[in-house]
């Protein structure tokens, strides 16, 4: 895509993003990275939007949390963040979008229709996307004070898109 077609395709992103969003459950965001800033295709750039989503979802999770209990740092979620390919990247967003981490038996949205937004989401930042989430084999490092998180968080260098998952039992 040209770049005028790829930040007017943005809107679209945008859009398959949303359609997961489950608030307060799932949340997302996307964008294009400032301009005159030169992203990295690493997790550094990543960490501070995973972080800043955080930041913003925190006072609604607040109320739900330990007393005293804070958000890990940029830092902390930049070390927290582990790479994956692109099919991982499928099947842990499509996971994080559908299924309820902390009542795995319960459905957030249907699986089929999940998986199919998250390939469209992938497809659109193409080949050359590199995808990070804070699943550490079979557990998931926190990068919320909540008890339950999970994010998967891709960039093609220019563009992002992040969703995380929060939640408390």
């Amino acid at each position: 895509m040209e770049n005028k077609e790829r930040a007017e395709g943005l809107s679209e992103l945008g859009d398959l993003l949303m359609s997961l969003s489950n608030r307060p459950a799932v949340s997302v965001r996307y964008g294009r990275f400032p301009a005159g800033t030169t992203p990295d295709h690493g997790r550094g750039s990543l960490a501070g939007h995973v972080h800043a989503l955080v930041a913003d979802l925190h006072p609604m999770w607040e109320r739900h949390l330990a007393s005293g209990a804070v958000p890990p740092s940029a830092s902390q979620v930049e070390a927290r963040l582990e790479p994956l390919t692109a099919n991982m990247a499928i099947e842990l967003m499509t996971t994080l979008a559908a299924d309820d981490l902390v009542r795995p038996s319960s459905k957030l949205m249907n699986r089929e229709i999940a998986q199919h937004t998250v390939t469209r989401i992938v497809k659109w930042l193409g080949s050359g996307a590199t995808w990070w989430t804070n699943r550490q084999g079979s557990s998931w490092d926190p990068v919320t004070a909540c008890t339950f998180d999970g994010v998967v968080a891709g960039s093609d260098g220019e563009y992002f898109a992040i969703l995380i998952q929060l939640g408390e039992d």
